[in-house]
C-alpha cells in the first residue's frame, strides 16, 4: 500500500461531494471515503491513514488495508490522483 498524490483540481465539499474541476464530474463519498480523502488533503501517508481508519471505524486491519488499496485504485482510474 502506498500513498498517492492528490491532484490540485479536486475539491471535497463539507457535504461529501468530490468535484473534479478538470472534467466537471462530481462524486458522492461516504463517511469513510471522506475521511480518507481529507487525510490525503493533509498529505498523510497510507499507513497513517490506515491507522486513522482503524481508530475511527469498526473494521479489522486486513479488510481496511484491502479497502484502502481498492479506494486508491478507484481514484487513480478516475484520474483524481497520480
Amino acid at each position: 500500500m502506498q500513498s498517492r498524490l492528490l491532484k490540485t483540481e479536486v475539491t471535497l465539499t463539507e457535504s461529501g461531494f468530490l468535484f473534479d474541476h478538470t472534467t466537471g464530474l462530481t462524486y458522492s463519498l461516504n463517511s469513510t471515503g471522506q475521511f480518507v480523502f481529507r487525510r490525503m488533503q493533509e498529505e498523510k501517508d497510507a499507513e497513517d491513514t490506515l491507522r486513522g481508519i482503524l481508530s475511527e471505524f469498526a473494521i479489522d486491519e486486513d479488510t481496511a488495508r484491502k479497502d484502502l488499496d481498492d479506494y486508491f485504485r478507484q481514484l487513480k482510474e478516475l484520474g483524481l490522483i497520480d
